[in-house]
């Protein structure tokens, strides 16, 4: 019956919460309606009792094959609809939310994947130091796995058989971000794993283990410094200047380090507030047993919702009237808040699940419905921030937007967290069904194999369509703040000449797109036209001196038959 019943909530899933939302602004209250009445036939269906056993696995087969045949259709193309929405800021909105739970999901399966190999030969019978040397070894070698492969796919750090010059700016932006998401995500679960470690072995309280966070956040500060400092001079070994392609490098993984940190600090904050709500330390994994999980009550689960929107609330303030910025703090400071959303508001949302519906049984539908109810209330929090984007604020307008943005982000992570565990959990479940090889062998391999599949479409499709609809926002912004300064001035709010229609200006936009890329070849061809031309030259003197030597080899061969 649970194998069964997990087919049908994996097929009815995705496709109840993106098909309440696929027909527009309106459509999330029906979307949380149709969340609320899954997780109701969930439980109803994990529930029921009676009836012959075998006829009852057998229809329940059928049924969760039945859903799945078609739910896919429909959820294909409600998918279609949302992301074309004919509001461009909830198609951004959810194209972001995609991106994150991509994102997420893929890093934790590669992490889990070979974090499990770590647990089964290394770390199942290791000491305390043991464990503690190996997660740290664990987590820096992926965060210079991050470095490396940054410089390499920059051409910074220059590989035989790869030439990424050869490619325009724009897709090595694409690719870079690719990676850089991936490999930072798989850095910050990794950084997690060490730093739950550590928590663990402090006292339980929770001045002890709040104290963990700080001291997380300046290992990795440290840690992005010296890197930071090691990128600055390695760009300027060669020509005493930093290019186009270099800042690039230096920037994203800065940002890559910052999410990182925001991981990692934000994990173990939110496991000291756990524990002074509901008066126990989860494990390094966040996970707590059954009978812990049946204690918490209503209450609990409001609290920690509450203290999680709480943070949201003061960083949307922060970004919108304080205006002291430190480079490298300040938007590490804003990730920590932001996850520190995610994380309360997934595990409050898991105590509300496991106290109201699932108060005897964890496993594949547990999980599930905890990801439609967070997706749920994720869409009902996109349907309120649209509305607030649509407001005209004047003078405010640009940081409204600013704190509407650091929401977004933490909602995207909220559903890339929610949904990761559902699938983690099946990974886990089919993994210690096969007998063939080891469970570890086998979660392994599966978690590459899905991550092979998804990252390519997530790399080619979905990333390059973020960063046109993000550079299409901030264009619109612009226009729209020196519109607001020419009403303000006196001038006229709307030129007399602007008959441009929109597709004409999306043209404009691409033709400037496209004169970039052709200026940026032209530079590189002239960089290029140049160097032929030192080598030219070069060739010149060697023949010249050539020449002389042959001449010089003349005279004496003339000079020996004389004689």
């Amino acid at each position: 019956r649970g194998c069964t019943v997990r087919v049908a909530a994996m097929a009815v899933a995705p496709c109840s919460v993106v098909r309440g939302a696929a027909a527009g602004l309106g459509s999330a209250r029906r979307g949380l309606a149709v969340v609320a009445l899954a997780a109701c036939c969930f439980h109803a269906a994990a529930e029921e009792e009676g009836g012959e056993k075998g006829r009852e696995e057998v229809s329940a087969v059928n049924v969760g094959i039945s859903v799945m045949l078609l739910g896919s259709i429909g959820f294909m193309m409600a998918l279609f609809e949302l992301t074309h929405c004919y509001r461009s800021t909830m198609a951004r909105y959810t194209w972001k939310a995609i991106s994150a739970t991509i994102s997420i999901f893929s890093a934790v399966l590669v992490f889990q994947g070979v974090n499990g190999i770590l647990e089964a030969y290394l770390l199942e019978d290791a000491s305390v130091q043991a464990r503690l040397i190996i997660t740290l070894v664990h987590m820096l070698a992926w965060f210079f796995s991050l470095q490396v492969v940054l410089a390499v796919i920059t051409g910074v750090l220059p590989v035989s058989g790869f030439d990424p010059k050869k490619d325009d700016l724009k897709v090595m932006e694409a690719r870079m971000k690719t990676f850089a998401i991936l490999l930072g995500h798989i850095t910050g679960f990794a950084a997690i794993n060490f730093f739950a470690t550590v928590q663990q072995q402090v006292p339980r309280t929770f001045i002890s283990t709040f104290l963990v966070a700080p001291v997380a956040w300046a290992f990795l500060y440290l840690m992005g410094r010296a890197t930071d400092a090691v990128r600055e001079r390695v760009v300027l070994m060669n020509d005493g200047k930093k290019d186009e392609v270099e800042a690039l490098w230096d920037e994203e993984a800065e940002e890559t380090e910052d999410d990182v940190v925001g991981l990692a600090t934000s994990f173990v904050f939110a496991q000291s507030v756990r524990l002074l709500v509901g008066g126990t330390l989860p494990n390094a994994e966040g996970e707590e047993p059954l009978s812990v999980m049946r204690e918490h009550t209503l209450m609990d689960a409001s609290k920690l919702v509450a203290i999680g929107c709480g943070l949201a609330m003061l960083e949307v303030l922060r970004v919108m009237y304080v205006k002291a910025q430190f480079k490298r703090l300040t938007p590490q400071l804003k990730n920590i808040i932001a996850m520190n959303f995610s994380w309360c508001g997934y595990f409050g949302l898991d105590w509300m699940c496991s106290c109201t519906i699932f108060g005897h049984e964890e496993g594949m539908m547990k999980q599930v419905t905890l990801a439609l109810v967070v997706t749920g209330c994720a869409l009902a929090d996109l349907y309120i921030l649209e509305h607030l984007h649509e407001l005209r604020m004047g003078k405010l307008q640009e940081t409204v937007e600013q704190g509407i943005r650091v929401v977004v982000n933490s909602i995207g992570i909220l559903i890339g967290f929610a949904w990761e565990k559902a699938f983690d959990v099946a990974v886990v479940e089919i993994s210690e069904t096969v007998k063939v090889v080891p469970p570890q062998w086998t979660k392994l391999a599966l978690s590459v194999s899905l991550v092979a599949l998804v990252v390519p479409a997530w790399y080619r499709h979905i990333l390059p369509t973020i960063l046109e609809l993000e550079t299409d926002s901030e264009s619109e912004g612009h226009a729209e703040h020196h519109k607001e300064e020419n009403v303000e001035e006196g001038h006229l709010s709307r030129p007399l000449l602007n008959g441009m229609a929109k597709e004409e200006n999306g043209d404009l936009k691409k033709t400037c797109e496209s004169l970039r890329r052709q200026v940026s070849e032209l530079e590189r061809s002239a960089a290029n036209a140049r160097a032929l031309e030192e080598k030219n030259r070069e060739l010149e003197a060697a023949i010249v001196a050539i020449s002389r030597e042959l001449g010089d080899l003349q005279q004496l061969a003339d000079g020996l038959q004389q004689h």
